[in-house]
């Protein structure tokens, strides 16, 4: 289970020193009737200007540009949000290949930054050293990550459930010039495990029943999943070339929403890296909530990412508390504190790599929740029909009611309830209009014999979607021969539609009335005054047409005698 707490917790320790705060640009606006006019400039001499210098793009050769690392920070001691926000406009509009291979590359980058004045780079021996230790450190992780992904799989189970395939590595495909950028390291390593594990291992149990569950373990791995949570834990520890690494990365889903349609999911990603009492330990704390509107769409949503980044050698070294929130995990920036040898350098790299990479685990997470919650994993949609959907006559109406039921608690989950004509004939109405639930809706079967229609239903509420879907059929009348009975009491005769009301006949002994369809009750009367009344119950092999049995069962007397019993027949298709 998920060991580490979701609870924040500093990563150094040390006076509030070198503190960060966050500046926004003052507005400027143009001069207005009235106001003093601007100096004129004497000939021959360049013009002031007040225009704020134009901020790097995020973007260089498809990397994170050094410029806009540096433009992070107004000063040494200001975070310019404005910055941040372009930023984090301009890495949500790329593609996910290209943001995970900037990704990459920023990690190492930040890594090695950060080795440089925490003691690791000089306890490795250089930054080559220091980069080649991470890399193959955190090749590790991986090479864990994606075995035990093949072995958290029961697709070897026969029945539907549990997870049913492998789960799949994301991995950066983007070209790039740097070998960094295809080497996961750190905080990004932690997000290519999340967005593996959590994400498949929520898609894989979309398809369960209220009550199932399943938990994998594996060298490392745990998954767990039920229908209303997803547990997922990656945690290595290993080393590379002397350099000790220590990694943890999970999440808690709660992917069906409340009966307020509110839901949460955690993130955790936890690595170190160390070597001889110096190295560098990184923590994002991720969570994530949000309300689902009665459409069952995405009403609201608030990502709050606290990153805590401490380096250290002999007891000294830096470190720095961040916490960014909004929408998007961006927009608001808060440095809690700061200390030791800070560097600007480090700083505004790790501030960046924090933003960048509390937006892809969120959105990769987030999408993967709200994709469960309109699956129909969250909601059971229960449809009944008043007749059928087997037997119907041409042009027959049946009533359809459509009751949705979330699979957590078993409550109604109101909303609406769309029932829409899918394939075939004939009509449903309402067709593709929402009505609410628990819904009513009337089918009209095909004019012809044979034929059939599928009617598809959808409920939505703040619950989630419910799925649903019958097919109806004119079939010609379900004849069978019926041989079998109990004792005296034995039949051999056809009936030409066992689906309406039909009567056996024992030849000198009675009859006996059934009420037709699949399950219903029966009578029988003949001589010596006996008097049966009971139940019945038939059983095929695949629907009408197949081969199958029936069982009645019922009690009364003979001669004034009373007495009980079953009898059992054959039912075997035939025409009429």
């Amino acid at each position: 289970m998920l060991a580490v707490a979701m609870t924040a917790s500093a990563c150094g320790g040390g006076s509030d020193s070198a503190s960060v705060t966050v500046a926004t640009a003052a507005p400027t606006s143009p001069s207005s009737p009235g106001s003093a006019e601007p100096a004129t400039t004497a000939p021959g001499t360049a013009a002031p200007t007040s225009e704020a210098p134009a901020v790097p793009p995020l973007l260089d050769g498809g990397l994170v540009a050094d410029g806009a690392i540096a433009a992070v920070l107004a000063n040494d001691t200001e975070v310019d949000q404005s910055v941040l926000d372009g930023y984090a406009a301009e890495f949500a509009a790329l593609p996910l290949e290209q943001q995970e291979a900037l990704l990459a590359d920023l990690s190492l980058r930040v890594e090695l930054a950060a080795s440089a004045v925490s003691g690791l780079e000089a306890a490795v021996g250089d930054r080559a050293a220091t980069e080649s230790a991470l890399v193959g450190g955190f090749a590790q992780v991986r090479s864990q990550s994606d075995a035990a992904a093949g072995t958290v799989d029961l697709a070897g189970a026969a029945e539907p459930s549990g997870f049913r395939h492998g789960f799949a590595s994301t991995s950066a495909s983007a070209a790039t010039p740097s070998a960094g950028a295809v080497a996961s390291v750190g905080l990004f390593m932690g997000y290519m495990g999340l967005a593996t594990f959590g994400r498949v291992a929520t898609e894989q149990s979309n398809g369960w029943k209220a009550g199932e569950s399943d938990v994998r373990e594996s060298d490392g791995t745990v998954i767990a999943a039920s229908v209303d949570e997803v547990l997922a834990e990656l945690t290595f520890t290993g080393k590379q070339d002397g350099v000790d690494v220590e990694f943890t990365a999970g999440t808690v889903i709660h992917p069906c929403p409340g009966p307020d349609g509110s839901f949460d999911l955690q993130a955790l990603i936890d690595v170190k890296a160390s070597k001889d009492g110096a190295g560098q330990n990184a923590r994002m704390e991720l969570t994530v909530t949000g309300t689902v509107g009665d459409d069952a769409e995405l009403a609201s949503k608030n990502v709050e990412n606290r990153t805590q980044w401490s380096d250290f050698a002999n007891s000294s070294g830096q470190f720095i508390d961040i916490t960014m929130s909004g929408p998007e995990g961006a927009g608001n920036t808060r440095m809690n504190r700061s200390g030791g040898k800070v560097t600007s350098e480090f700083t505004s790299g790790a501030i960046l790599q924090s933003m960048l990479i509390g937006m892809i685990v969120s959105t990769q997470l987030l999408d993967a929740t709200e994709k469960a919650w309109k699956s129909g994993r969250c909601v059971d949609l229960k449809v009944t029909p008043s007749a059928g959907p087997d037997g119907l006559t041409p042009s027959q109406n049946v009533d359809v009611l459509a009751e949705p039921r979330s699979k957590v608690d078993g409550a109604p989950t109101g909303g609406t309830v769309t029932a829409t004509l899918a394939s075939g004939a004939s009509s449903v109405e309402p067709d593709g209009s929402p009505v609410p639930a628990d819904a009513n809706s009337t089918y009209t079967a095909a004019p012809e014999q044979d034929k059939e229609g599928t009617v598809a239903y959808e409920s939505r509420s703040r619950r989630g979607v419910g799925k649903a879907s019958v097919t109806f059929r004119t079939n010609k009348p379900a004849a069978y021969l019926v041989v079998g009975g109990l004792e005296d009491w034995q039949v051999s005769m056809v009936v030409c539609d066992l689906t309406k009301a039909f009567t056996l006949e024992s030849p000198g002994v009675g009859i006996a009335e059934f009420s037709g369809g699949l399950s219903g009750t029966y009578s029988a009367t003949g001589v010596f005054n006996f008097s049966y009344a009971g139940t019945y119950e038939i059983t095929l092999e695949n629907g009408l047409g197949t081969p199958g049995s029936m069982v009645a069962t019922s009690g009364g007397q003979i001669a004034g005698q009373a007495g009980s019993g079953s009898e059992v027949y054959a039912l075997t298709p035939t025409t009429c």
